[in-house]
C-alpha cells in the first residue's frame, strides 16, 4: 500500500492518513462528550428520584397509620425511597443511552473532521461508549 501510514494493528485510510496520537485524542474527545452527556442526564434524574422518594415515603407513612394504626420505618424507607430512587437510576441509564445514540453521528463527523481521523475508525470507539 504505497502512500499510506501503517500501524501494528490497523492500516490508515489512503485518503486521510492519520497518526495513532490523533486517533487517541479523537477517542478521548468522544469519551469526554459521552461522559458529560451522561452526567447531565443522571444528576437531574437521580435528584428527581430522590424527591419522589421522599414524597412517597410520607405518603406511604400516612397510609400505614391509616390502615394499621402504626408505621414500620424500615419498610416505609425501603419501599418509599428505594423504589423511586432505584427507578431513577434505571431511567437515567436508558435516557443517556438513547441520547448518546442520537448524538453519535454528529459527534463522529465533528471529531473526525477536527482530528483528521476517518469516521470508520472512530465508530469502533463510539460503539464502546
Amino acid at each position: 500500500m504505497a502512500g499510506t501510514l501503517e500501524t501494528t494493528y490497523r492500516t490508515a485510510s489512503p485518503g486521510r492518513p492519520h497518526t495513532p496520537e490523533a486517533e487517541a485524542e479523537a477517542a478521548s474527545e468522544l469519551a469526554r462528550r459521552a461522559s458529560l452527556l451522561h452526567k447531565l442526564v443522571i444528576v437531574p434524574c437521580v435528584l428527581l428520584g430522590l424527591g419522589l422518594g421522599v414524597a412517597s415515603y410520607f405518603l406511604l407513612r400516612n397510609l400505614q397509620f391509616e390502615l394499621l394504626g402504626a408505621h414500620i420505618p424500615w419498610l416505609t424507607a425501603i419501599v418509599g425511597i428505594g423504589g423511586p430512587l432505584g427507578g431513577s437510576f434505571y431511567v437515567a441509564e436508558r435516557v443517556a443511552s438513547f441520547l448518546k445514540a442520537l448524538r453519535r453521528g454528529p459527534w463522529l463527523e465533528d471529531v473526525a473532521a477536527r482530528y483528521g481521523v476517518p469516521v470508520e475508525t472512530l465508530e469502533d470507539y463510539a460503539a464502546l461508549l
